[in-house]
């Protein structure tokens, strides 16, 4: 999915378009509610809902069929901007929650309901969120991993965790979390003479302190990310069934006019700094929306 507009336009500005992998062919355009003023800052996309935000007040719209959830407003102690916003479970589930962050407290809206909880934060600043094994577990600015918890109260405590010295070295970018079958990765994007490659290594929790084990192959298994860490990153099993390949890696161009919106990288493959396709990842972060993946079974179900 691409929006073309910046990430503080009004909500009715909003448009995006939907590409299928396995359809090339096949597009969706779509666009927010028409006569919503609201000037809305991007917090993320999750569970198949873009998370937007003005002046206390959240707007959940359905990428597929831009239809617009409004909870209730919330008054919170913290005047920090608040950066992201993910959901604990599909909108439709019970006891699904919708988090917010700020700098210096989580705030926590159960569906459903009329009120708003507030934490504060002692963590860094959030840098991704993912659902692994019935749990939500954080990845702040300092690569540090805290699990979330919801029950009796707002936490977000520190996971012990070792990282080997050579994880670090190299790193170009913050890494991305993937959650592929029953082991949770991290994605890294190192330089090596020039080069540079995708490296995974997957969370071993048989060990304490927990590590991060270095995989040569992803077997048959392809993963999905997006240059934003707020949008979902997804992985696939046996993607040859829709004509992608195991052990790569899709990311999405950051061109809205390219033929191909996204490029294959096998994990381990070194690519020249210079020339490859996928070098504009090296690049600053634009003013506009970067495009993401979504994926419609964590939304209806796995059969559509």
């Amino acid at each position: 999915m691409g929006d073309r507009n910046s990430c503080h336009n009004p909500l009715s500005n909003y448009k995006w378009q939907l590409r299928d992998p396995a359809k090339t062919n096949l597009s969706l355009r779509c666009s927010a509610p028409r006569h919503t003023p609201y000037y809305v800052r991007y917090l993320g996309c999750s569970y198949g809902y873009l998370i937007l935000y003005c002046e206390e007040q959240c707007f959940l719209v359905d990428v597929y069929t831009s239809t617009m959830v409004k909870p209730r407003k919330f008054r919170r102690s913290d005047n920090s901007k608040i950066y992201y916003g993910v959901f604990t479970a599909p909108l439709s589930s019970p006891n699904s929650c919708l988090l917010l962050f700020s700098r210096k407290y989580m705030f926590r809206w159960q569906v459903g309901t009329k009120s708003w909880m507030e934490h504060p934060l002692v963590a860094g600043r959030i840098h991704q969120i993912v659902s692994f094994k019935g749990q939500m577990l954080a990845m702040d600015s300092l690569m540090k991993l805290n699990t979330i918890s919801l029950a009796p109260q707002l936490g977000m405590p520190e996971e012990p965790l070792v990282w080997g010295e050579d994880m670090t070295a190299g790193l170009l970018k913050k890494p991305w979390l993937v959650v592929r079958g029953d082991m949770l990765l991290k994605v890294d994007l190192s330089i090596h003479d020039l080069k540079f490659c995708f490296q995974a290594y997957r969370l071993d929790l048989s060990v304490r302190p927990a590590k991060w084990a270095k995989m040569k192959k992803l077997g048959n298994w392809a993963l999905f990310l997006s240059l934003d860490r707020r949008s979902s990153t997804f992985s696939c099993l046996n993607p040859e069934r829709w004509g992608g390949k195991s052990n790569f890696i899709y990311v999405l161009r950051r061109s809205k006019d390219s033929n191909e919106p996204w490029i294959e990288v096998e994990l381990g493959q070194f690519m020249s700094r210079r020339s490859h396709p996928i070098s504009y990842i090296l690049g600053r972060k634009g003013k506009q929306l970067e495009s993401f993946w979504v994926l419609p079974s964590l939304v209806y179900g796995v059969n559509k």
